[in-house]
């Protein structure tokens, strides 16, 4: 593999980037300790439907980010892959986030899992792009250095730990793939958690992904979950989790 990192400085920094958008400076752009980041704008409403939420007026213009009332918690919603997930990072962490939380959903290889499950993703295989510029070793994996202090409860809960594949191309994971990745051990495929732990690791933050198991890949094909009772279930746990467990 090509290494892309380079540890010198970038040229572009998400301090000027963000008070270049929105007009407002450092201090009026600063943030709590902890963020959820969700990908579905309906995890959104079903927070909003629970916790009272402000918008965060300085940031209009560049991004929605929403504080929880009585917390010290931002929820907002990211864009799908790698990139995405990795320059907003960089933007919260920038104003002081410390702590980030992915509200994600993931297709299921192991064949021990089934749709509405909740998985807690303990590292990555890396076959992004965004995680070669951040972190400087061979290793295929990247891994999360905040899932230990979350193990007891997700398990409590009922989750699933498991190791995910980070794929950028959804319509590249050929059956070949999958097969040999199953029998490596690896729970399920999405496209952020590879870059957002590499991120994370990059800008020492602590970072950890919870994933719903909506779709199932496997020998016979791709199975879609998405509007049965299961995952539904799975929703609701998650959310519940997220409210309970994760806000403070």
């Amino acid at each position: 593999m090509r290494r892309f990192f380079d540890s010198s400085p970038p040229l572009l920094n998400p301090v000027d980037l963000v008070s270049a958008f929105t007009g407002k400076t450092a201090e009026e752009l600063a943030l709590p300790e902890r963020a959820i980041i969700v990908f579905d704008s309906g995890d959104l409403k079903r927070v909003f439907n629970k916790k009272k939420h402000r918008l965060i007026d300085a940031w209009l213009n560049f991004r929605w980010l929403y504080r929880i009332e009585e917390s010290n918690t931002i929820i907002t919603r990211s864009y799908f892959g790698g990139p995405n997930i990795a320059a907003l990072v960089e933007e919260l962490a920038a104003f002081g986030v410390k702590e980030f939380v992915i509200w994600g959903y993931a297709g299921g290889i192991d064949n021990q899992l089934k749709i509405g499950d909740v998985i807690v993703a303990r590292g990555a295989l890396k076959e992004d792009g965004a995680s070669y510029h951040y972190i400087d070793y061979e290793d295929d994996f990247v891994y999360s250095d905040w899932f230990e202090e979350w193990e007891r409860h997700t398990k409590e809960w009922g989750f699933r730990e498991g190791i995910i594949w980070s794929c950028d191309a959804i319509y590249r994971e050929t059956r070949e793939k999958i097969r040999k990745y199953r029998e490596a051990g690896i729970s399920a495929v999405e496209m952020e958690v590879a870059s957002f732990y590499a991120v994370c690791k990059f800008k020492e933050v602590k970072g950890i992904a919870l994933l719903i198991v909506s779709d199932l890949l496997n020998d016979e094909g791709w199975t879609g979950g998405f509007h049965t009772k299961q995952f539904q279930d799975g929703v609701r746990k998650l959310s519940k989790f997220m409210l309970e467990m994760v806000v403070k």
